[in-house]
């Protein structure tokens, strides 16, 4: 199916099929860290690709938009090179790209996100937009982990509970199928301080507002990305495309 991405068209071609995009899609990322493993585009990247496969499920029924490539990781600014907005500079940011999409007929806003930190913000940005501009937006993380607790026996991820989720074999297979230009040649096992897989947990899913370097991981990984692998990402993205385009299609119904 063909794929209507705006990175890849003019405005004359959107003009052309306008009429028929019902749902604007916007992925959302970071630039932060990735341990050794990753580029600090990982996040953004991996959602940028990610809804551009989508895009080739779901025809012209949506138009993706290119990716907000700075997010919420103020925990990652212990590493140089990473950069974070204000929650209320990336709220807005959310807000006037949903109603620049919705100037233009096209109805409901879908944020997917690639990047934990992101979450709380995503949900304050649809909330506002939907009871103070009336405009239907939603938001979504790309919805690999599923499928990953589902084969990490086939592929041998270890997946240790609340030990994946940054920089990890989880996100290096990912990216290995969707981007692998971000990722590095020499991968290595994160390094990691955090007492408990239940602190873990609550640190990798964003749920601490800290120092990752000083309290999660040394180097900046979750993990064991040295058992990453492209047919596991292959496997956990299709199913994730495949979840991804029954949520489109019940938004749709709303």
């Amino acid at each position: 199916m063909k794929r209507y991405v705006l990175g890849e068209m003019s405005w004359p071609e959107v003009a052309a099929e306008l009429e028929g995009f019902k749902i604007g899609i916007v992925p959302v990322g970071s630039c932060e860290q990735h341990g050794p493993n990753a580029t600090f585009v990982t996040d953004s990247d991996t959602a940028y690709e990610f809804t551009k496969k989508l895009s080739e499920r779901l025809g012209n029924k949506a138009l993706v938009f290119p990716p907000i490539t700075y997010g919420i990781s103020p925990h990652h600014m212990g590493f140089p090179g990473s950069a974070t907005l204000r929650i209320e500079t990336m709220l807005n940011v959310l807000c006037d790209v949903a109603l620049s999409i919705t100037k233009h007929g096209i109805s409901k806003i879908l944020f997917v996100n690639g990047h934990g930190g992101n979450s709380a913000v995503l949900g304050t940005a649809v909330v506002r937009l939907k009871y103070e501009y009336d405009i239907d937006a939603y938001w979504s993380n790309i919805p690999t982990g599923s499928a990953a607790a589902m084969i990490k026996e086939k592929y041998g991820l270890p997946l240790e509970p609340g030990n994946t989720g940054h920089a990890c074999e989880m996100e290096i297979s990912d990216c290995l199928y969707l981007c692998p230009w971000v990722v590095k040649e020499e991968l290595a096992k994160g390094e990691t301080v955090l007492d408990g897989p239940h602190i873990r947990r609550i640190f990798s899913s964003g749920g601490m507002a800290t120092n990752w370097r000083k309290h999660a991981s040394h180097n900046g990984a979750l993990g064991d990305a040295r058992k990453a692998s492209y047919e596991a990402g292959k496997e956990m993205v299709e199913a994730a495309l495949d979840t991804m385009v029954t949520l489109v299609d019940e938004i749709l119904k709303l």
